[in-house]
C-alpha cells in the first residue's frame, strides 16, 4: 500500500479510537435508494466537492449502493466529521471536515485476508445451518448458489455433511464481501458432490464440467471498447488510487442500448455521475447497470428480454461525451463484465483439463484431511484473537465492530 495512504488511514484509526470521549462513532447500514448526493444534503454538504475528482472518480462514486456498511464520526454538537462509504469491495469514498470545508476522496478499503474452513453436520437446512453456525450468510448464499446446479437441495436428509474452504475479507473482526469459495462439498445419500473453483475463475464439478453458464451478450451491437474495467489500482503517475468498475463503449449518441440478458428492471433513472440509468436484474443475482443514457426506453419492474432495446445512448450525467457504461454486478460487487459476455458452455480440455484434475486432487486431499481431523468451522461475527489486542477487544464489540 502507498505510504502516504497508509499513514492517513492509521491517522483515522487513531481519531476513531481515541477521541470518542468528543465524538461518536456510528456504524450503519447504506439505505436503498439514498445516493451520496442526497447523503451530501443530509448535512448541508455541497456537491461542489465532487468537482474536485475526476469524470471516472465521479461516475464510480455513484456505485454507493444499499447493504453496504458504513462508518461516521459525528462531533457532539452533531457535526459530521468524517466517514468511510464502501464502493464495492475495494474502494471507499472518504468524506472529511477541514479547516477550509469538506473534502472527498477515493481509497482503498483495509482490510484482512485469509482461508477459513466450515465442517458441519445439517440439521434443518444447508442455508439456515451455515448462517447459524458459521454465521456468515453470504457464504450460505454462494455455496447454495454453486451447489444448486448439481444437488436437489429439498432430498437433504438430517447428518448430512458440508464442507467448505474459503478466502474471507475481513474488516475489523467482520466478514467484508462475497467469500471466493475455493472448494466445497456436500455429501448426501452416501455421495459426495464437489464444486471446484479453477484458475480461470470458474467453477466445474468434479468431472471438469462449467456448473455456471453465463450467456449474457454484447450490450450493443457495434462495440468499440473506449474504457476497460480496472478494481483497486495505484496509478503510478496521479499518485492516487484509481478504478473504473465497468466497461465503456463508445458510440453515436441515439445508438440502441441492449440488454445483455434475460431479467426484471431494478432502476430506471437519474444516479448521480452516471445520468440515466438503467439496472436489471439477472439470474444468480448477476445485475447489469447502464449509464449516462439520453434517453430510457423501460420501467421499474418491467421484464425485458435478451437484446431487447431498453434506451439510448447519450452522454447525461458526469460524461466528457455519448458513450456507454456497461456496469456488471454480483452481490454488490463489480466484476468484469467482459468475463461474461461469449462464454464457452463446454468442459475442459487439454492441458486446460490436466491443470484442473491436478487442482482437483489437491483439494480432495485437503477436503479428506479437513473430515480426518474433525476441524471446527471458523464463527464469524467474532473478535478474533490474533488480530485484536485484548485492550482494543472490549471497545469493539461495545461498538459492534
Amino acid at each position: 500500500m502507498n505510504n502516504k495512504v497508509f499513514l492517513r488511514l492509521w491517522l483515522l484509526f487513531v481519531v476513531l479510537t481515541t477521541f470518542t470521549f468528543a465524538a461518536k462513532v456510528k456504524y450503519a447500514t447504506w439505505k436503498e435508494g439514498v445516493t451520496f448526493e442526497s447523503y451530501l444534503k443530509k448535512y448541508n454538504i455541497s456537491e461542489d466537492i465532487l468537482n474536485s475528482l475526476d469524470k471516472e472518480d465521479q461516475g464510480l462514486i455513484s456505485e454507493v449502493g444499499n447493504r453496504h456498511k458504513y462508518y461516521e464520526l459525528i462531533a457532539s454538537n452533531g457535526v459530521l466529521l468524517q466517514s468511510l462509504i464502501p464502493i464495492g469491495e475495494e474502494l471507499q469514498a472518504h468524506l472529511f471536515r477541514t479547516h477550509k470545508g469538506y473534502k472527498v476522496e477515493i481509497i482503498p478499503i483495509a482490510y484482512q485476508k485469509d482461508t477459513y474452513v466450515t465442517l458441519l453436520s445439517i440439521e434443518k437446512s444447508a442455508n439456515l445451518d451455515i448462517i447459524t453456525k458459521v454465521k456468515n450468510r453470504r457464504l450460505a448464499r454462494e455455496f447454495e448458489r454453486l451447489l444448486k446446479h448439481s444437488v436437489n437441495f429439498r432430498g437433504i436428509q438430517k447428518n448430512d455433511k458440508i464442507a467448505i474452504v474459503y478466502d474471507q475479507k475481513m474488516r475489523l473482526g467482520k466478514p467484508l464481501g462475497v467469500p471466493d469459495i475455493k472448494v466445497a462439498m456436500l455429501e448426501s445419500h452416501g455421495k459426495k458432490n464437489y464444486v471446484f473453483k479453477h484458475s480461470d475463475g470458474k467453477y466445474y464439478n468434479e468431472n471438469g464440467k462449467v456448473l455456471v453458464q453465463k450467456y449474457m451478450r454484447m450490450p450493443l451491437k457495434h462495440v468499440r471498447i473506449t474504457s476497460p474495467f480496472t478494481t483497486r489500482r495505484y496509478h503510478p503517475i496521479l499518485k492516487r488510487w484509481k478504478a473504473h468498475h465497468g466497461t465503456d463503449f463508445g458510440a453515436k449518441r441515439g445508438t440502441p442500448i441492449l440488454s445483455a440478458a434475460d431479467g426484471k428492471v431494478i432502476f430506471a433513472g437519474w444516479k448521480g455521475g452516471y445520468g440515466k440509468v438503467t439496472k436489471v436484474r439477472h439470474v444468480d443475482g448477476y445485475v447489469t447497470l447502464y449509464a449516462h443514457q439520453s434517453r430510457i426506453k423501460v420501467k421499474v419492474g418491467e421484464h425485458v428480454s435478451t437484446g431487447q432495446v431498453i434506451g439510448y445512448i447519450g452522454s447525461t450525467g458526469r460524461s466528457t461525451g455519448p458513450h456507454l457504461h456497461f456496469g456488471l454486478y454480483k452481490n454488490g460487487r463489480a466484476i468484469n463484465p467482459m468475463r461474461m459476455v461469449k462464454m464457452s458452455s463446454g468442459g475442459l480440455r487439454g492441458k486446460e483439463k490436466k491443470a484442473f484434475l491436478n487442482r482437483k486432487r489437491k483439494y480432495t486431499k485437503i477436503i479428506n484431511q479437513i473430515f480426518k481431523a474433525n476441524m471446527p468451522s471458523y464463527v464469524w461475527n467474532t473478535v478474533q484473537e490474533n488480530s485484536v489486542s485484548p485492550k482494543m477487544k472490549t471497545y469493539y464489540k461495545n461498538r459492534g465492530w
